[in-house]
């Protein structure tokens, strides 16, 4: 018994504990911007890979890849090292933001296709072109289920294995609101100010709550029974998620296109008057505010208990989520096009992109980071994309104070674990 016993520590021990995946916009289906993964400001720059095209996408990781879309279209990349795994070419930019699940790379491109493509390899698996325009929301997925809409407004539910159609719901109205999938619904903003919820099962509207303003580029987050979405009005609104009942509105002074993020009741945000926001999820009151920091745009990503977003004046914060005190800051680049989209979070490294086609990996560290010459993409494979699959519609650098020691990344040291682990068993036994 005592046999057993010892060797089922020591396979517990020995067992990786491997990295948390961001394999979608803003993590997971309810876009909560937040990760289990540890990066604690100030960050070291691991590497640089400059794409050679540019890009409004945000990278996702998976399995230790990074996928990314750009004007040429998507690539895969080595999440350790930055070097380029293979490239899939659409006849369109891809704004959205890929989704991966089961192997699978899921995205819509301004080519009014969405595409399904092995993760591994980017060969086409299938593909729809029943839009009548391209896609600038990223898709979710959830249970097998890939929901996007494209921007003419009819929204859909694919089969992830073969592209079929669960069900199409005919919105009306142009959509870049990226939806999110929880507590039974779809929610996602549209170009006519509403925000709008659809029965996750069944694509029925299920409500609709106008905010009486032209446009919502944020996209939503989805926590205990409420739904948080920012708005061009400047306003961030937090709705019931059974009704679409208002619960608190709360007012910046300028648009707010970052899409909130959501960690132990409080909801980050930024706002384009250079504002970045902590507020109570419940009652909407301020927790702390970060001025002037530049125009926010990008949606924020939360390690541990910080917080990182980019700024349209080129530099990537990370704040104290509990204070708002700013931990670290780094420029992204010096170009018009050198601000970030949305950053993510994966194996205790914090990815990010500017819109010029850099993508930045930054890892924990105390030591001042030299940025390494740009590595740019080379001859690597090319995927081209095999004759279109139609599926058929059905009805239905400056770092500030410290912030605790950083945890070591998943995987660390695991030899010396294991070498002291045989040697404890190794005297037990032979003192048996």
């Amino acid at each position: 018994m005592k046999k057993r016993f010892t060797l089922i520590l020591l396979l517990i021990l020995i067992t990786p504990a491997f990295a948390g995946d961001w394999n979608m916009f803003k993590n997971d289906a309810t876009r909560s911007g937040y990760s289990d993964d540890v990066v604690n400001a100030p960050l070291t720059l691991k590497w640089t890979k400059e794409l050679g095209f540019e890009t409004d996408s945000s990278p996702v990781i998976a399995n230790d890849v990074l996928y990314i879309g750009s004007t040429y279209g998507i690539f895969a990349l080595d999440a350790k090292t930055g070097n380029e795994l293979w490239r899939y070419h659409t006849n369109g930019f891809i704004t959205s933001v890929p989704a991966v699940s089961n192997g699978v790379v899921y995205i819509g491109a301004d080519d009014r296709k969405f595409y399904a493509i092995d993760a591994k390899n980017g060969t086409l698996k299938w593909m729809n072109d029943n839009s009548l325009d391209g896609y600038s929301a990223s898709a979710v997925v959830l249970n097998n289920v890939v929901y996007a809409i494209p921007k003419d407004g009819t929204f859909y539910a694919f089969d992830g294995n073969n592209g079929q159609i669960v069900w199409s719901t005919l919105i009306g109205k142009r959509s870049e609101s990226s939806p999110a999938v929880g507590d039974g619904i779809i929610g996602f903003g549209t170009d006519r100010g509403e925000i709008v919820a659809l029965d996750a099962a069944t694509g029925k509207l299920k409500w609709s709550y106008d905010t009486g303003v032209s446009d919502i580029r944020s996209s939503p987050v989805i926590t205990n029974g409420t739904i948080i979405v920012g708005s061009n009005d400047g306003s961030i609104y937090a709705l019931t998620t059974e009704k679409g009942a208002l619960k608190w509105k709360y007012s910046t002074r300028d648009n707010v296109e970052s899409s909130p993020a959501v960690k132990n009741g409080i909801v980050y945000a930024g706002s384009r008057d250079s504002g970045f926001l902590a507020i109570d999820s419940e009652t909407g009151n301020t927790r702390w505010k970060f001025p002037d920091s530049g125009q926010v745009i990008s949606s924020p990503a939360i390690s541990n208990n910080v917080v990182y977003f980019g700024t349209k004046n080129n530099f990537i914060y990370g704040l104290d989520a509990n204070t708002g005190q700013r931990l670290w800051r780094n420029s992204t680049g010096p170009n018009d096009k050198d601000y970030i989209t949305s950053p993510a979070i994966s194996g205790n490294v914090l990815y990010a992109a500017t819109h010029s086609g850099i993508i930045y990996a930054f890892s924990s560290g105390k030591e001042s980071a030299q940025t390494p010459s740009i590595e740019k993409t080379t001859g690597a494979p090319v995927i081209s994309p095999t004759p279109t699959i139609s599926t058929t519609r059905v009805d239905p650098t400056t770092s500030s104070p410290q912030p605790e020691q950083t945890e070591k990344s998943p995987g660390f040291e695991y030899s010396v674990l294991v070498i002291l682990v045989t040697g404890v068993i190794s005297i037990y036994f032979k003192k048996k």
